[in-house]
């Protein structure tokens, strides 16, 4: 099998990245681009080579029997047509975070993606990331003992979007992190809060949500925040682990817990002045690289891709629940 011939849907904050990206990999031939507008064409024109199509026509794009893969980067509302479009005109599918905007749509294109023999993955991007690799084989390995608590918070200025919110749009990263990195079971129970400031959907959710295996995980989003804040925090009982996008360096640091007596009970603390071990240097690629090579891999290995439709279900249908039980502005199923 040569190259693969990919047509990119949408060429906005993160299709941009997907066209720069596809353009300098190997297996991969950046065939055609979909937009909406021509503005939005005319802006990314010097970004590809002379061959490559551009068009407003997402349909015509998706149809076109050279195009072998379809990356869909469009906003979330659209992702369950054009994903159903693709795979039913037989290509294989790589969608943005979310999968879908609701359940609903989830279970139907489970379906489709079990009717067809194309592959399809979902951009649950943090999971092609090296640290947070790094930091799930530590915790296969027992080096963090049981883990019990995940406090993690994902603060952003902006975009506000008109069809999602923004626990869909964002925490839908730390519950890929948790299906991944724990397998923790059906969710027990959700408390917290979900607002609305700016308009139809919530613009800050917090809640703290409970799973079966006994992992209990507080969740922190917002797109309002001045601003960009991505922390995820482990605790487990030997070590916590901590996971900063934002630091240059120790992206990813450890910290162990100690033994104290308080009325006749051993707690453990953490050591917070002391880091047992930092990240060791390790030649971390971009996550978008490493997730299109991993998509690439799959389909000329005839391999089912990581975060394929059963990993994406799980998270929709644990979106799902935490929109009802919070009752999260504008979702409705």
């Amino acid at each position: 099998m040569g190259k693969l011939n990919f047509a990119v849907i949408g060429a906005g904050r993160f299709g941009k990245h997907y066209i720069r990206i596809l353009q300098d990999t190997n297996d991969a031939e950046l065939f055609g681009v979909a937009a909406n507008t021509a503005k939005t064409l005319d802006l990314i024109k010097n970004d590809v080579g002379s061959s490559t199509i551009l068009t407003n026509n997402d349909d015509s794009l998706i149809k076109n029997k050279n195009v072998d893969c379809v990356v869909i980067a469009a906003p979330p509302s659209t992702h369950f047509g054009l994903a159903k479009k693709a795979l039913e005109a037989g290509k294989n599918v790589l969608v943005e975070k979310p999968m879908v905007a609701s359940l609903k749509e989830a279970k139907l294109l489970k379906g489709i993606v079990k009717k067809h023999k194309s592959a399809f993955m979902v951009g649950h991007q943090y999971l092609y990331n090296d640290y947070v690799r790094y930091l799930s084989h530590s915790i296969k390995k027992g080096l963090l003992g049981k883990p019990e608590i995940v406090i993690a918070k994902y603060l952003y200025p902006e975009p506000v979007r008109n069809d999602i919110g923004c626990f869909w749009d964002a925490g839908t990263h730390y519950m890929s992190m948790i299906q991944h990195l724990f397998n923790p079971g059906p969710i027990t129970e959700v408390e917290g809060k979900s607002i609305s400031v700016t308009g139809k959907f919530d613009d800050f959710t917090s809640a703290i949500i409970k799973f079966r295996s006994g992992l209990i995980a507080s969740l922190t989003v917002s797109w309002l925040y001045p601003e960009k804040t991505r922390k995820f925090m482990v605790l487990g009982t030997k070590q916590a682990a901590v996971f900063d996008d934002f630091e240059e360096n120790d992206k990813l640091k450890f910290f162990p817990r100690l033994k104290t007596i308080k009325n006749n009970s051993i707690y453990g603390i953490l050591d917070a002045n002391h880091v047992k071990s930092a990240m060791p240097s390790i030649n971390a690629k971009e996550p978008l690289k490493n997730e299109i090579g991993h998509f690439i891999g799959c389909i000329k290995n005839n391999k089912k891709p990581l975060t394929g439709i059963e990993h994406s279900y799980q998270i929709t249908e644990w979106l799902d629940k935490i929109s009802r039980e919070l009752k999260m502005p504008g979702y409705k199923g």
